[in-house]
């Protein structure tokens, strides 16, 4: 009876032969062959051999995470190279005209959170709105002089 049962657990082929005709890995062989993955990532050996075994499981969850920084951070860095040389390609032109000029590289860091990319625009709108306001003083300026000179004139005119 009991071995029948460990017999059934195996595929067999003709030859009474598993298919691959290697007998599966032990629990020790496969935990062996995870080792070097686990210690890659960190985990010391103590933690893998003595430690929770649950330990394993947040290690990959923390190294996905890192690879997916890491993936963002190399990303980010790709985008700032491609606009240095967007910014540098006018000039870099075969036939650009002379007196072609680069544009300026950017003054600060691309945003990357939603917060930043809503303070840049809070700040980008306050910008404008300054800009219009001085541009609205100089105008006010210009005609409370031109108001002013006229009236001289006209007092002028009535002294006469």
């Amino acid at each position: 009876m009991g071995s029948g049962l460990v017999a059934d657990l195996f595929p067999r082929t003709g030859g009474g032969e598993s298919s691959s005709d290697k007998p599966p890995l032990t629990l020790t062989e496969q935990f062996y062959q995870c080792f070097p993955y686990y210690l890659s990532i960190g985990m010391s050996d103590t933690q893998f051999w003595d430690g929770d075994c649950s330990l394993p499981k947040y290690y990959r969850k923390a190294n996905e995470i890192k690879q997916r920084q890491r993936n963002q951070e190399l990303w980010l860095q790709g985008l700032y190279v491609y606009e240095a040389l967007l910014d540098v390609a006018p000039v870099l032109q075969a036939f650009a005209k002379k007196g072609t000029k680069q544009r300026p590289y950017p003054q600060e860091p691309f945003p990357i959170t939603e917060a930043e990319l809503a303070e840049r625009k809070k700040r980008d709108e306050q910008h404008r709105i300054d800009k219009m306001k001085a541009r609205m003083m100089t105008w006010a300026t210009r005609t409370n002089i031109k108001i002013a000179q006229n009236a001289e004139k006209e007092v002028k005119r009535q002294d006469e």
